[in-house]
């Protein structure tokens, strides 16, 4: 068959003394699935490299039967990622190492001779058939898959092999006998040794078997002189390890040729044994280094290397025990149960800092109803804004992310729309007055109010919610869920005055009237560029207030020009869509701003975005709008969407502002002591800034009022890598709060999990019950050697080492 047509390969780049046998030369196909591979052509030996190329090629060109002539070459066979149906693999001629090293699932791979070393090194699922002998580390870190061995293996094999508990364990099989140091460190997976003539009859698993097993089992035919006792149990077959071996027998015989022994190898079950090693619960009872220093060094060490150790002819100083574990006071580092030490990413990340792993955490305790209420503790509107509207800063941040998918603070939000306001503190006496009733002035009115102290709000409108009523489009929001929380809120702050806007007059006497003033108006005057025609355009906020108002603008078969391409200018290109323009593009002079929801629903629209674009002049009789280098649009409708400036006119000029932006400290003090900033009307932010600002500033003003010390929340985000990921698995989609709890990584914060206890080998740490219900693990100072076991091991990244001074 003529070689198979392809595109234009990538020749493979070659070492200095490498020669390069194109690929044409190296593979021929001999149908449509099926391929020779030559190791050595025309007596040029490939390189294993090239070799491995050229058989990854071919198998993405649809050979599925892979017939390879080897000439030393290694990695035969490994590392061919599944497609969805078997690729089979036969070899011939001398194999080099790791033979189908890395193997994955769907390969099958048939060496028609012995192998060389490695043969399914870190095996990942294929099945691997030997007609002939597996010299040393045969299945090394196997972790899946399957090997068949027709005769023996050599020293080292099944070392360090694991078992997945998603998948089958993996499986090796040997004929005769393996070699020393056989299963060391085993840790999964099942070995079978038939033991049928074997190379040594004394001994079919050769000198110290087992050395450091925890995990797996082997099942062995024969004699052997010895195994590891500390490590493993000598056990005789259970009624399922013998149904289980019978059957399984079968497979493993007909691969390699050699059925006819099946009645023979069954035909008693006290011919076999098994090993398996001791459980950690096991181990702690043995105890086996529970002894002195010298003791260890005389009955063990010495037994084994001799008296004075490997070094003992080169010594000439007294041979003195010198104490290289040591505790108490002579450690060099100690363990600290640092719990929430740090913060969570999500919270860290979160500008109203509303503690989710602090939710996840009640809801892990069957507290559902006290988990939904917290976050009313941070927030008068999270089923609005952390169910609706917010693009959850939290989820971008949040560990599992880095796993499958952030934890659904959406879906947290959202079940707290029917909540009952929180219980209010007795009254203090204090007020305070809130000019706005937008997210900013919501926040700091509901966390002053529920402190106990009288708050009054001013608002221009007729509505609470500011922007949040007035703006957002109702394809993000959904308005019966905001009037509910309004409501909520109203029953917590029942003194709102709508329809009051604040003049220079009305405020000089607010100011005299209470205790603090807090200034919350937002940004609701918009921005313009002044350029020729830009009268004729109209600014994103009148767009969607209009809209939300029950304006409609007919924009049938209308070409739209959204000047501006931020998350403003997304909401508006939505709009204009269902207003039923024909196309919506997008300009801005920089790489636009816009991310999250709004741009993901703007973009399934069809909106288009330029970038960058400076305009020049729009001429509404051509219908067109013109760009300084020269290009235009089609422009039936323009918005511009580049911002709002707050109104300002009621504020005295003592107060200091900066390019119409009122200046604030860190406590969002303004130049006069007893006047207050948060939200837009400081600069442009997220809903969920505004929230934040409220409530730092509440703790700040009940502080002040209460005569009481001003505490933040200074703590550092836990660093990610802290953070033990691989405890977790991937998850499909959850159905309830308590699922999705349960996928929370608590990072910083103790998930009671007992891991530190258990590992601790010296049981240095255990945990104590405190009066209140909460809990801590504590360290015997006298036990803990400061091996940092227990800052390796922690899930949640809650231990750590630091100098014991």
């Amino acid at each position: 068959m003529p070689a198979k047509k392809t595109s234009q390969r990538e020749m493979p780049k070659i070492g200095l003394h490498e020669a390069l046998i194109p690929y044409e030369e190296v593979v021929k196909w001999v149908d449509e699935k099926s391929v020779i591979i030559y190791g050595n052509v025309k007596g040029k030996r490939i390189p294993s490299r090239i070799l491995e190329e050229y058989i990854q090629e071919a198998v993405r060109e649809g050979a599925r039967n892979l017939h390879v002539y080897a000439d030393g070459q290694h990695g035969i066979g490994g590392r061919i990622y599944p497609r969805g149906e078997t690729i089979k693999v036969t070899v011939e001629g001398p194999v080099g190492q790791r033979c189908g090293s890395m193997g994955m699932f769907g390969t099958e791979i048939v060496v028609k001779n012995g192998v060389s070393d490695d043969v399914g090194w870190l095996n990942c699922g294929a099945k691997i058939t030997v007609l002939g002998d597996a010299t040393n580390g045969a299945w090394n870190a196997a972790a899946q898959g399957i090997l068949y061995v027709q005769g023996s293996g050599g020293a080292r094999c099944d070392t360090m092999t694991k078992h997945n508990p998603r998948f089958d364990p993996p499986q090796s099989w040997y004929f005769r006998d393996v070699g020393d140091s056989f299963a060391e460190f085993k840790a999964g997976g099942i070995a079978v040794v038939c033991g049928v003539n074997p190379r040594n009859p004394r001994t079919v698993l050769g000198y110290r078997p087992c050395v450091g097993m925890v995990g797996g089992v082997i099942y062995f035919r024969g004699k052997i002189e010895g195994y590891s006792e500390r490590d493993v149990k000598l056990l005789e077959l259970s009624e399922q390890d013998w149904q289980w071996l019978t059957e399984n027998l079968k497979p493993f015989l007909t691969a390699i040729d050699r059925m006819d022994y099946y009645h023979e190898l069954t035909r008693s079950a006290d011919e076999w044994h098994k090993l398996v090693p001791y459980t950690p619960q096991e181990r702690r009872r043995r105890r086996w280094f529970k002894i002195e220093m010298s003791e260890f060094r005389k009955n063990y060490w010495e037994k084994e290397v001799g008296q004075g150790g490997i070094f003992a002819e080169y010594l000439d100083h007294e041979l003195t025990v010198i104490p290289y574990i040591v505790t108490g006071k002579y450690r060099r580092y100690k363990p600290v149960w640092a719990n929430e030490k740090y913060l969570p990413p999500c919270a860290y990340s979160c500008p109203t800092n509303i503690p989710t792993h602090k939710r996840t955490a009640l809801i892990r305790l069957g507290k559902v109803k006290e988990a939904l209420e917290l976050v009313l503790e941070y927030s008068p509107l999270p089923a609005t804004v952390c169910g609706m509207i917010c693009p959850n800063l939290c989820m971008q941040a949040c560990t599992r992310g880095r796993i499958d998918s952030p934890i659904s603070v959406k879906e947290f939000g959202k079940a707290s729309v029917l909540l009952p306001p929180p219980k209010k503190a007795e009254p203090t006496g204090h007020k305070i007055a809130v000019i706005g009733a937008g997210p900013a002035g919501m926040s700091v009115a509901w966390q002053l109010s529920l402190k106990g102290h009288h708050v009054t709000v001013f608002e221009a409108t007729d509505k609470i919610g500011g922007k949040i009523e007035l703006c957002i489009p109702e394809h993000r929001l959904d308005k019966k869920i905001l009037h509910m929380e309004i409501e909520r809120f109203k029953e917590v702050v029942p003194d709102i005055r709508l329809n009051t806007r604040v003049t220079k007059e009305l405020f000089e006497r607010i100011c005299k009237e209470y205790e603090f003033v807090v200034i919350a108006v937002g940004a609701h005057k918009p921005r313009k560029i002044p350029f020729p025609g830009s009268e004729h355009t109209i600014s994103a906020y009148e767009f969607l207030r209009a809209i939300n108002e029950g304006k409609t603008f007919d924009l049938k078969e209308k070409r739209v020009v959204i000047i501006g391409a931020g998350n403003v200018g997304m909401d508006a290109a939505v709009e204009a869509y269902l207003c039923g323009a024909s196309k919506v593009t997008a300009v801005d002079i920089q790489k636009p701003a816009s991310f999250g929801a709004e741009l993901e629903r703007a973009q399934q629209k069809g909106v288009e975005i330029i970038w960058p674009k400076f305009t020049e002049k729009y001429v509404p009789e051509e219908k067109k709008i013109y760009f300084k280098d020269g290009t235009s649009l089609d422009a039936d409708f323009v918005i511009m969407a580049i911002g709002d400036m707050p109104d300002l006119d009621f504020v005295p000029p003592q107060i200091h502002t900066e390019r119409g932006w009122v200046v604030i400290n860190e406590f969002f003090q303004t130049s006069n002591p007893k006047i207050f900033a948060i939200g837009d009307v400081t600069g442009l932010g997220l809903v969920t800034h505004a929230i934040g600002h409220g409530r730092l500033l509440a703790q700040y003003l009940h502080a002040e009022m209460m005569h009481a010390p001003i505490t933040r929340d200074l703590r550092a985000r836990i660093p990610y890598e802290r953070i033990k990921i691989d405890y977790y698995e991937r998850c499909r989609a959850t159905s309830s709060l308590e699922q999705e709890a349960e996928r929370c990584l608590s990072c910083g914060s103790c998930r009671d999990c007992h891991i530190c206890e258990m590992t601790c080998y010296w049981g240095a740490i255990s945990r104590v019950e405190k009066p209140d219900g909460r809990f801590e693990y504590v360290v015997d100072d006298n036990k803990c050697i400061g091996c940092g076991f227990c800052a390796g091991v922690c899930p949640c990244g809650v231990w750590e080492m630091v100098e014991n001074i």
